[in-house]
């Protein structure tokens, strides 16, 4: 790689970085907000919080990379028109291809990264994000609660104990689940936190559990146990009644790629392995499709700041479409056959289509009202600012 391809691989590499990081920043900020039940009511450090939070980060990076690429994408090539860097370039002989060749390795980078994302580390990170957040439940019941005290646990579910000894093991525990029509008060001897392969329990023993139904005419009924399991994975985001529940967009490429039959979601809902499984697959293509925009309207050398205005302001409204199309397009794959080939189509035509207009095959041009309108609003920006 030569000095100049250096030079811009470096402009737009820093951009790229730094798009990503402040917009990643600024919608965690937003989002782990609504986790701030974790330090303040389920009694966790401020440490726990940013652990659990953070594991929500590559989901919003995978969703901002391509933004951000476009942005930082723009960002060089109106830098090296505003400087004249790239007229110069054009006057040596450099082609546009040439110009783009250190941006092509960024967007490519930008799209294996992508992928990567999408296919493992994503799914990863939400599993991690369900179980972390499991155990914080199970530790308000282990170690937040205090004997003597009755804590909610999640909306209609009540926890009382009267004594927790040293080693975890707690006396006297009292459970009442009004989350179903059928209300369910469990009163134990003991009770004690242990964690499975398929979730976390709270086994209690020699107790009974008492049922009924809020207004009938019967007093409901009394089961007695010596050892009785109660699920606390159902605690987890998403209400799921068991450990081994486990949505598509948690599983690995694996696993989607050739679910077995006896999978609930596979029974119910078919559809949501096809559609996890394509949109994972084209998720790295779309960095490359918002890149190809960018440098087909701005790989070129221009003269004026009104004509890279005008370029700017005709590329925004496509690359908006594009990812409209995109979740549209993601959202039909559960249920429509048609939009399995449209969620590759898609990106693959816009970089044909911008290949082509980067090479002067394909010449697209603004209706004159239009372009008269953003002449105008261009030259008054440019008076503003010079004044």
């Amino acid at each position: 790689m030569g000095r100049l391809d250096r030079y811009i691989f470096s402009t737009s590499a820093v951009a790229f970085v730094g798009v990503t990081l402040v917009l990643t920043g600024m919608i965690w900020a937003t989002q782990a907000l609504r986790q701030l039940d974790l330090v303040t009511s389920q009694g966790q450090t401020i440490l726990a919080f940013l652990a659990i939070t953070s594991l929500t980060l590559p989901t919003l990076i995978m969703v901002i990379a391509p933004a951000a690429l476009f942005i930082a994408t723009s960002y060089t090539l109106l830098k090296l028109n505003g400087d004249s860097e790239i007229v110069v370039m054009a006057a040596a002989g450099m082609s546009p291809w040439r110009v783009l060749r250190s941006l092509m390795l960024l967007a490519v980078l930008a799209s294996v990264f992508c992928s990567a994302l999408s296919i493992h580390i994503v799914p990863a990170s939400l599993r991690s994000f369900r179980d972390q957040v499991s155990r914080v439940r199970a530790d308000v019941v282990s170690f937040v609660a205090q004997p003597g005290r009755f804590v909610n646990l999640a909306p209609g579910l009540v926890f009382h104990v009267r004594d927790r000894a040293k080693n975890g093991v707690m006396s006297g525990v009292f459970i009442n689940d009004a989350r179903e029509k059928e209300v369910s008060t469990y009163v134990a001897d003991r009770g004690q936190i242990v964690e499975a392969d398929n979730g976390i329990f709270l086994v209690l023993e020699n107790g009974s559990i008492h049922r009924r139904v809020p207004g009938a005419a019967s007093n409901g009924s009394v089961v007695e146990f010596q050892r009785y399991a109660f699920d606390l994975s159902a605690l987890t985001p998403g209400g799921s009644q068991s450990g081994a529940d486990i949505r598509p967009n948690e599983r690995s490429f694996a696993y989607i790629s050739n679910p077995p039959k006896d999978d609930p979601y596979m029974i119910v809902q078919p559809g949501r392995f096809r559609e996890e499984y394509h949109k994972r697959l084209s998720a790295g293509l779309y960095p490359l499709a918002f890149f190809a925009i960018a440098a087909a309207a701005m790989a070129r050398p221009r003269t004026t700041r009104e004509s890279r205005g005008l370029a700017l302001a005709a590329i925004v409204p496509i690359m908006t479409a594009l990812q409209i199309a995109n979740f549209a397009v993601a959202g039909q794959l559960r249920t429509a056959a048609w939009a399995v080939p449209a969620i590759y189509l898609i990106p693959l035509l816009t970089i044909i289509v911008s290949a082509l207009v980067l090479q002067g095959w394909i010449t697209f041009t603004l209706p004159a009202p239009v372009a008269r309108v953003m002449h105008a609003l261009s030259t008054r920006v440019t008076r503003l600012s010079a004044s």
